[in-house]
């Protein structure tokens, strides 16, 4: 019987304890790492895609606007080509200063806007017909791009379209 008490006791005690231990606690912490360190990581990256979708609206908005308004100045506009202005429709690249603010930041510090590039190239088609049937078409083929950042292009949209 004393053998058995001794027993019980032994278990008994073992029972009742409470808390963890020192193993049990690192080896916690190491799979809560190894858990929570991916999911920052994916954070982090789904902001970031976030803000480049935003910047590609943005430049696609732009690019919309300027086929729009070469569109609407047809294939026989000419004149400046200073700046994105311009609706110069010459065969060639254009405009000189091809610079255009896609985001503002929102405060006067203009160092943290994204700026690009908005350029257009113009080339002249003809259509012919050889057999007569229908006089001869020429149309602008006009390619539209807008490239950013400034001076180390990353990311671009481009439309093309044909003018008359």
């Amino acid at each position: 019987m004393n053998v058995r008490r001794r027993r019980s006791r032994r278990f008994g005690i073992a029972r009742n304890q409470r808390g963890l231990t020192m193993i049990e606690i690192m080896v916690s912490v190491v799979v809560l790492a190894i858990v929570i360190a991916p999911m920052f990581d994916a954070f982090g990256r789904g902001r970031v895609m976030v803000a480049h979708r935003g910047e590609e609206r943005v430049a696609l908005r732009l690019i919309e606007r300027k086929v729009e308004q070469l569109l609407q100045a047809g294939g026989a506009a000419s004149g400046t080509d200073t700046d994105i202005t311009s609706t110069n429709m010459v065969a060639g690249t254009h405009p000189t200063n091809s610079a255009i603010t896609l985001i503002t930041r929102g405060d006067l510090d203009t160092s943290n806007d994204v700026i690009g590039d908005l350029t257009w190239d113009v080339t002249s088609v003809t259509w012919t017909d050889a057999a007569g049937t229908w006089d001869d078409a020429t149309y602008k083929h006009v390619v539209t791009k807008l490239a950013w950042p400034q001076g180390a292009h990353r990311d671009s949209v481009s439309v093309t379209t044909i003018i008359n």
